[in-house]
C-alpha cells in the first residue's frame, strides 16, 4: 500500500481526503496481506494526541504468529511501511488468547500478551512509541511468576504518573491465581514482588482481571472467584490497591451476588471519581434460562448500588447480552450498550440504558432501541461518547454477509445523524472484533474517531475508518474563520531531507503563521511568521523551523493567516 505525502493537505470548511477515505467501500487497510491472515487486532488511543495505535498477530511462514502493531497519524497515514512494525517473533501458542494494548500518557504504546519464549506459554509485556522506539527492550519484558508454570490473559491500566499496572492469570497448581506487577515508563518493576490473588486452601480458582486505574495512583482489579468442576461457577469481585501494592480494604468486595458466564469478561470503566461502573451478564431473575444485563456501581470504598446491581432491561421475552459500559468525555450518567434478540436467537437489535447515580433507570424499564430486532440481524460492537450523545457502531447481517454501520443518539435516545445511519463499511464480508477509538480532536480537524475491525473480505485483515461527529467519513477541516480561502501548499521533496522546500501558492496578499507539530501533537520549535504574496511562495522548512535535523518520523505543518489557512505533511526519514 503506498501513500502520496505531497498531496497530503487538507483545505478550509471542506472534507479532503487523506488516507482516511470517505468511500466505506474502500476503508483504510492497516493490514491485509494475501495469504497470511492478521487477526485478533485491538485499537487503543490517547485523545490528547490522537494516534490510533493498532496491534494484532499476524501469521508468518511458519505457521506460527508475530505480534504486529501500527500508528495512524490523525489523518490515517500509517507510520511504519511497508505494511507494519513487528513487535515480536518469539513463537507463539496455536490458539491466540486475551491480550491487551492501551495507550500511556506520554503516547506510547503498552501491549502485554503471551508467547512460548521459555518453552511453555506466558506472559511478556512491551513499551513502543509512535515512532517505533522499544523502550522496554527489544525483547520486551518477561512478567513470568516464579512460582507458576506459565500465565497468560493479561490486561494492562494506565496509571496518571504514567506507570503501568499489569494483571494477568498465573497457571499454577492446584488451581490458577492472579498475579500483578508495577512498571515504570523506564521497565522498571516498582514493587519487590509481584502481587497474588490467591485461594491459600486450593479451592477457587482467579481469572478475568481487570484493571481500573484510580485518580490518586491506586488501582482497582475487578476479577472472577471460579469454583466447582467442569464450568465453573464464576463469581466477580474486586480489591483496590494503593500506590505501593497493598490491598486498600479489609477484604475483595463481590460485585454481585449474581453469577456470570464461564468464559465472560464483564465491561468495566473508571467513574471519574474513584469508582467504576461494571456491566455483565447473568440470568433473568424471573426466568433463569433469558439472558439478561446488569449494571453495578463501586466507589472508592467499596460501596454498591444494591447486591445485584440493576438490571438494564425488565423484559422476559428477549435475551440481552454482551454489554459494553461507557462513561467518558463529560457524560452526565453511565450508558450500557447490549445485543438484544429474540427468545429463538435468530434476530437482533441494538439497545442502550442510562442509568443515574442511584442506579435507577433512566430510558424506560427495557431502554432505548437503537435499531429495532429483525432478522437483519444487527450485532452491537462498541460506542463512545461526543459532546452531544453516543456514536454506535454495529454490524448488520448474518455471518459472512456483514456491513460495518454506525449511527449517534443524544444521551436521552434521540437520533442525531440525517440521514440516521453512516455505512462504515459497505463491503459483503464477515467483520469481527470491531471497536472505537475515544472522540479526538487535533488542531484544526472536527471531532472524529477510528472504528477499527477484523474482516475476511480478502482471507482475514485488520481494517480502519474515521467516523466524523457529523456522521461523515474521510478528513474534515473545522477551522473558525469561516471567511479563509482555501490555501493550497505541499512539501517537496517528500519524504524530506535537508534541503526540503515549503511550496504555498496563494490567491491574495497574507500574513501567516507556519507551525510544525510532531505526530504526537507537540509543537517543534517557534511558530515561523511568512509573509504571503499571490501566487507561488517558497521556502527552506531548516530555515524557517530552525531545525537542520529532524528526527525522522511525520510532521504536520499548520498554516493560518486572516485570509488563508491549510495544512501539509511531511516524512523525515
Amino acid at each position: 500500500m503506498k501513500r502520496n505525502l505531497l498531496l497530503a493537505l487538507v483545505f478550509v470548511a471542506t472534507s479532503a481526503v487523506a488516507q482516511f477515505t470517505n468511500d466505506p467501500a474502500l476503508n483504510s487497510i492497516v493490514r491485509d496481506s494475501s495469504g497470511p491472515e492478521e487477526v485478533v487486532p485491538i485499537c487503543a488511543l490517547n485523545p490528547q494526541y490522537g494516534t490510533t495505535f493498532v496491534s494484532w498477530f499476524n501469521q508468518n511462514g511458519s505457521g506460527s504468529y508475530d505480534f504486529s502493531m501500527q500508528a495512524l497519524d490523525n489523518f490515517g497515514y500509517p507510520a511504519f511501511q511497508p505494511s507494519s512494525l513487528t513487535v515480536s517473533n518469539f513463537p507463539q501458542n496455536s490458539a491466540i488468547f486475551v491480550y491487551d494494548t492501551k495507550v500511556d500518557n506520554t503516547n506510547s504504546m503498552v501491549s502485554a500478551f503471551q508467547d512460548e519464549r521459555s518453552g511453555v506459554l506466558d506472559v511478556v509485556a512491551y513499551r513502543v512509541d509512535q515512532s517505533g522506539a522499544f523502550q522496554w527492550g527489544n525483547s520486551g519484558i518477561s512478567l513470568k511468576d516464579s512460582l507458576a508454570t506459565g500465565g497468560i490473559a493479561p490486561n494492562v491500566g494506565i496509571l496518571p504518573s504514567n506507570d503501568a499496572v499489569i494483571a494477568w492469570i498465573a497457571d499454577g497448581s492446584p488451581k490458577d491465581w492472579i498475579s500483578i506487577r508495577k512498571i515504570s515508563p523506564a521497565g522498571n518493576f516498582l514493587w519487590a514482588s509481584q502481587i497474588r490473588i490467591i485461594d491459600s486452601t486450593g479451592v477457587a480458582s482467579f481469572s478475568r482481571p481487570q484493571i481500573v486505574p484510580m485518580l490518586n495512583d491506586d488501582f482497582m482489579i475487578l476479577y472472577v472467584r471460579q469454583t466447582g468442576s467442569g464450568l465453573p461457577a464464576s463469581a466477580m469481585y474486586m480489591q483496590r490497591y494503593d500506590a505501593s501494592g497493598n490491598p486498600v480494604w479489609a477484604s475483595p468486595v463481590a460485585v454481585s451476588s449474581k453469577l456470570i458466564g464461564f468464559a465472560a469478561y464483564p465491561s468495566v470503566v473508571p467513574d471519574g471519581n474513584n469508582g467504576a461502573y461494571i456491566a455483565y451478564s447473568s440470568g433473568n431473575p424471573s426466568n433463569p434460562s433469558i439472558n439478561d444485563v446488569y449494571v453495578q456501581h463501586i466507589d472508592g470504598n467499596g460501596n454498591l448500588w444494591s447486591v445485584d446491581g440493576t438490571e438494564a432491561c425488565t423484559s422476559t421475552l428477549t435475551h440481552r447480552m454482551s454489554p459494553k459500559i461507557r462513561f467518558e468525555n463529560g457524560m452526565a450518567n453511565p450508558m450500557v450498550l447490549i445485543k438484544e434478540t429474540d427468545a429463538a436467537q435468530g434476530s437482533s437489535g441494538v439497545t442502550i440504558q442510562s442509568f443515574d447515580a442511584s442506579g435507577n433507570r433512566l430510558l424506560g424499564p427495557d431502554g432505548f432501541a437503537v435499531t429495532p430486532i429483525t432478522a437483519l440481524y444487527d450485532e452491537p460492537y462498541d460506542m463512545r461518547a461526543e459532546t452531544d450523545g453516543m456514536i454506535i457502531l454495529y454490524a448488520e447481517g448474518t455471518f459472512g454477509n456483514q456491513q460495518l454501520l454506525a449511527t449517534k443518539v443524544n444521551f436521552t435516545g434521540t437520533s442525531v445523524w440525517t440521514p440516521v445511519t453512516t455505512v462504515v463499511s459497505s463491503v459483503v464480508s464477515n467483520k469481527s472484533r470491531a471497536q472505537l477509538t475515544p472522540v479526538f480532536s487535533i488542531i484544526d480537524l472536527s471531532n472524529q474517531i477510528v472504528a477499527v475491525w477484523e474482516d475476511d473480505r480478502q482471507d482475514v485483515g485488520v481494517y480502519a475508518q474515521n467516523i466524523n461527529y457529523d456522521g461523515t467519513l474521510g478528513i474534515q477541516v473545522n477551522i473558525s474563520s469561516p471567511d479563509r480561502q482555501q490555501l493550497n501548499a505541499v512539501v517537496f521533496p517528500n519524504p524530506s531531507g535537508s534541503n526540503s522546500f515549503l511550496k504555498i501558492n496563494s490567491t491574495t496578499l497574507d500574513e501567516v503563521t507556519a507551525t510544525m507539530y510532531d505526530a504526537t501533537g507537540r509543537v517543534i520549535g517557534a511558530p515561523a511568521f511568512l509573509s504571503l504574496t499571490s501566487g507561488t511562495n517558497e521556502f527552506k522548512v531548516n530555515e524557517i523551523f530552525r531545525h537542520s535535523n529532524l528526527a525522522s518520523g511525520i510532521y504536520s505543518i499548520d498554516i493560518k493567516g486572516e485570509k488563508t489557512a491549510g495544512r501539509v505533511q511531511m516524512v523525515v526519514e
